[in-house]
């Protein structure tokens, strides 16, 4: 029985030579978007090395999205591993294609923070919350940039509990991962059991 598109698998696609192959292929199933979109899923480094081709050949729509979820797939990764560099640049290249991609904007804006913020200076901690407050902007529903505000301006001065505390408050009002909020509870505990020892000190 002969195959579908449907079954078609870019995971068996590993040498060079199966590569061309499979880009002849694609070049003639221009009308079958699943393929595009699997590929961003199941392999978007891949999808990304093709990008100039792609898009001289027949830069449609669907092969666009794909690409640029490619780049935020990869972006995340890196993000998720501390290459900002290597993050920027796939968020970047998203944002070439899909110049009003909120995802890719906010992203930018949160690793900009994360880089002023690892300098530990204080000019910088000043950019970094400003760099969060804009992410805050771009997705407001998110509490990610708010606890990493809570953790700036603990580094600034952890004495400044109403600005911590505040904080990650609005953090834990908003979405946050699993991980993260725990990250916020305890942070805020911490904050608080700060604040209560220096007002019992100066009892």
């Amino acid at each position: 029985m002969p195959k579908t598109k449907k079954s078609f698998s870019l995971k068996v696609i590993k040498t060079k030579q199966g590569q061309l192959v499979l880009f002849v292929v694609l070049v003639f199933w221009g009308c079958a978007t699943n393929i595009y979109q699997e590929m961003a899923t199941s392999s978007p480094d891949f999808l990304v090395s093709l990008e100039d081709s792609l898009l001289q050949t027949q830069p449609s729509s669907a092969i666009i999205s794909s690409i640029v979820f490619a780049h935020k797939t990869l972006g995340q990764e890196a993000r998720d591993s501390e290459k900002y560099e290597n993050a920027i640049g796939h968020y970047s290249s998203a944002l070439k294609l899909s110049p009003n991609d909120t995802v890719s904007i906010y992203n930018i804006l949160m690793i900009q923070g994360h880089i002023l913020y690892r300098s530990g200076k204080k000019d910088k901690l000043w950019d970094a919350i400003q760099s969060y407050n804009n992410a805050a902007i771009v997705l407001e529903n998110l509490g990610e940039p708010h606890y990493y505000i809570g953790k700036s301006y603990h580094k600034i001065s952890d004495k400044d509990f109403d600005l911590i505390i505040e904080s990650y408050d609005r953090a834990l009002d908003l979405e946050l991962s699993p991980k993260l909020k725990g990250a916020t509870i305890e942070a805020r505990k911490n904050a608080m059991l700060r604040e209560k020892k220096l007002k019992d000190f100066w009892k």
